[in-house]
């Protein structure tokens, strides 16, 4: 993924997520193999009709019987109480399966000979994903069909420019565990490898990891001075960091830069760097670490 500078913000959420374990190795492969447990997680379209989950918004109108014309919001065990009627189960039903229900028992309990029953689902609580992480507007987003893991990055706004490489997919197997599934950022959003935009699911937890970034100082004579931040899995050199830091002023002494490093016990340690001499090719330019100091000093001549 291409690296990106950026000044320093006040905080940063880090996301520290586990990989999946790999399967054993040394086993003898069959000849046609099972599916694996992350394949068997990616495999399979949703259905394209949904069905009513606990907490979705139902609004049910009844013809003729405006006591049963109201907005009903699922309980966890996915029924419903309804007066006359009483608790209705609901959930993983259809809306034309909950209005040939209600109809059902509107019938049995000799309300109405033919009732006219509409269910509506209003709100898809249910069928949330949440997107969460580096991304431009995280939160939780309804699904309205089938949705893959792009449309839902992109509900989100998109990745932002602190994303790492990896995205993570948390969901629920049959067994009720949760199981991260790794996708590779890059070869989703910029090569757009199909095989990594899986189909998403309702309560699926998509986690894009911020980057993991180190902080240099640079200081002096420089049109930004401050804190800036870098990608801790690429080496940073004096010259890069002057640069993002809107690089040297008129007045900037280039000669007689210092970069200014302390270690764990306490001590320091103070590094001449000619910065005129690396600009020009006739020097070697200096690789930083995390925390040091770069100051460059005004020349007075």
């Amino acid at each position: 993924m291409t690296a990106l500078l950026r000044r320093a913000p006040g905080s940063a959420l880090v996301l520290a997520l586990a990989a999946i374990v790999a399967p054993a190795l040394g086993q003898q492969a069959p000849e046609h193999p099972a599916p694996t447990a992350q394949q068997s997680l990616l495999a399979g379209p949703l259905s394209a009709e949904m069905v009513i989950g606990a907490q979705d918004l139902l609004e049910i109108r009844v013809f003729g019987m405006p006591e049963l014309t109201m907005e009903k919001r699922v309980d966890p065990d996915g029924t419903i109480s309804l007066p006359l009627i009483g608790t209705v189960g609901v959930g993983g039903l259809t809306s034309k399966q909950a209005e040939d229900l209600i109809a059902t028992l509107l019938r049995a309990k000799e309300l109405v000979i033919d009732p006219q029953v509409t269910v509506v689902i209003k709100e898809y609580v249910s069928r949330r994903v949440s997107v969460i992480g580096a991304v431009s507007k995280p939160g939780m987003y309804e699904m309205l069909g089938q949705r893959t893991l792009l449309d839902m990055i992109g509900e989100a706004g998109g990745l932002n420019d602190r994303a790492g490489n990896r995205i993570f997919v948390v969901r629920r197997n049959s067994a009720g565990e949760d199981v991260r599934i790794e996708i590779d950022a890059e070869a989703l959003v910029y090569s757009g490898d199909p095989r990594e935009n899986m189909v998403l699911r309702p309560g699926d937890i998509v986690m894009v990891p911020y980057r993991r970034m180190i902080r240099i100082y640079v200081n002096g004579a420089v049109a930004q001075p401050g804190a800036i931040d870098f990608p801790a899995d690429e080496e940073i050199t004096v010259l890069q960091a002057v640069t993002a830091a809107g690089g040297s002023t008129d007045r900037a002494n280039e000669r007689d830069v210092q970069v200014i490093r302390r270690y764990p016990d306490g001590t320091r340690r103070v590094f001449e760097v000619n910065l005129k001499r690396i600009k020009r090719g006739r020097a070697d330019d200096m690789v930083l670490e995390p925390n040091d100091i770069v100051v460059v000093p005004e020349s007075f001549f």
